[in-house]
């Protein structure tokens, strides 16, 4: 038995694979998807949405944070540009935490935790720090992995239960 997971493992390692869920996918996926919130952050803190926008799919369905659903890439990138001129201008965001969920070899779900500081109310008044969670679904198209659907929530101090 010890020697099958050897085995296992080995081929694993010589294919530069890893497993989720007793599937085999390639390291650079892993690699690749890993490197998108990293780039998100990146992007975000230079205030640079169209390169934000090389990121996205032409028909990607991205929900903001204030329930607005932007529908194309487009509409995402326009929208985006609009709010780093004015709210995010002087916004930093930090990417938290990474958790990935492979659906199949050319399918993903990311949540990214993050946390952001610096921006501003529509009406001008500064925001406190706040955090928040992003469900990215990303697609694999001729090589590069991009995101699908998108929807954004912050974060809320917890409701205490009714007694």
């Amino acid at each position: 038995m010890r020697f099958s997971w050897f085995l296992i493992l080995l081929v694993a390692i010589s294919t530069g694979s890893f497993s989720q869920e007793g599937k085999i996918y390639p390291m650079k996926d892993l690699a690749a998807l890993t490197s998108l919130p990293v780039k998100w952050e990146h992007y975000w803190n230079n205030h640079n949405m169209d390169s934000m926008g090389t990121m996205l799919q032409e028909d990607v369905d991205f929900v903001n944070v204030a329930g607005v659903w932007l529908k194309g890439k487009a509409a995402a990138i326009r929208q985006h540009k609009l709010v780093h001129e004015t709210m995010f201008r002087s916004s930093v965001w930090t990417t938290d935490s990474v958790e990935i969920k492979y659906v199949k070899p050319d399918l993903a779900i990311l949540h990214i935790g993050w946390g952001i500081s610096g921006d501003f109310d529509p009406d001008g008044t500064p925001r406190k720090t706040r955090n928040g969670i992003f469900t990215w679904v990303v697609i694999k198209e001729k090589r590069k992995w991009r995101l699908l659907a998108v929807h954004n929530v912050n974060i809320r101090e917890p409701i205490s239960p009714i007694k």
